[in-house]
Parts: structure tokens; sequence; C-alpha cells
């Protein structure tokens, strides 16, 4: 009498292999996201500069994604598409950037289109900002905050 298992070998389903390889293809499948303005072409190549108003660029393109900071007259519109291959690597694939530009009477006076080509990388600056007031150690901040929290009840 043979002991228990011998001579039987576990086949999984067919079923079971074909979900396990369907899984490891999808797990290298990258992920694309689109994020903000989609801009219709056609809508687009309606805007002319001197005759078109900033109401109808809104009729036409929507509200703007962005106003300049410093300069209300500067409206843009930017969309970006986004490839994530993996949890920590994702790139942009693709930019538009379109920016309107209006004169004193609220008529395009331009419009700019740049792409992924145009993007530059930005460094950000390590420097730190100094802040006015003391600095406090971990104990003095405890200290500092025994019974700000908790007011004293008042039921008489």
């Amino acid at each position: 009498m043979a002991g228990f298992g011998q001579g039987r070998r576990h086949v999984p389903p067919r079923s079971t292999i074909a979900v396990a390889a369907i899984l490891t293809l999808a797990a290298c499948t990258s992920t694309v996201t689109t994020h903000g303005h989609r801009l219709d072409a056609a809508a687009l190549a309606q805007i002319e500069p001197g005759q078109t108003s900033q109401n109808e660029v809104v009729q036409l393109l929507g509200s703007p994604s962005s106003i300049a900071a410093f300069d209300d007259r500067t409206w843009y519109y930017v969309s970006q598409r986004i490839e994530k291959s993996s949890f920590y690597h994702q790139s942009v694939v693709a930019q538009d950037v379109v920016a309107i530009g209006f004169d004193d009477q609220g008529t395009v006076n331009h419009v700019d289109r740049h792409d992924l080509n145009g993007a530059r990388e930005i460094d950000p600056v390590d420097r730190e900002t100094p802040t006015a007031g003391n600095e406090l150690s971990i104990f003095e901040q405890f200290i500092g905050n025994i019974g700000r929290f908790n007011p004293p009840d008042n039921e008489e």
C-alpha cells in the first residue's frame, strides 16, 4: 500500500493558470491619467486676436485652468497626460498649455500654445526662510500647553 499522496500529482486547473497569467500581464501594463482642460482644436481655432472677447472665450473653451498671478488679463488652459508604469514611477507623456492674453477692453490680443517640449524642470532652492519668534524645545512646548485645551468647568 502506498503512502498518502505518493504517486499522485496535483495539477492546477487550466483556468487557475490562465487567471495567474492574466494578472501577471495586467501588473505590467501602465495606467494613463489625464488632468486639466481638454481643449477642442476646432474651438481653439475660432479664437482670433483682435476679434474675440473674454465672454466668447469662456463660451468656446470654458473657464480657464488658471489666471496669471500678477496680471489677470492672461488666462491659462492646461492639460497633462501622465503615465504610471509602477507604484513609484510616473512620467508626464504629454502636456499642453494655452495662454490667452486680453487687452484693456477684454479682447484677445494673443494666443500662445506650448507643449511638453517647451517645458523646463524647476529645481527648488534648498535654503530655508527664517521665521520670527522663539524656537522652543519639545519640553517647553509641552509645558506651555498645559491647561490650554481644557478650560475649567464653571458649574455651580
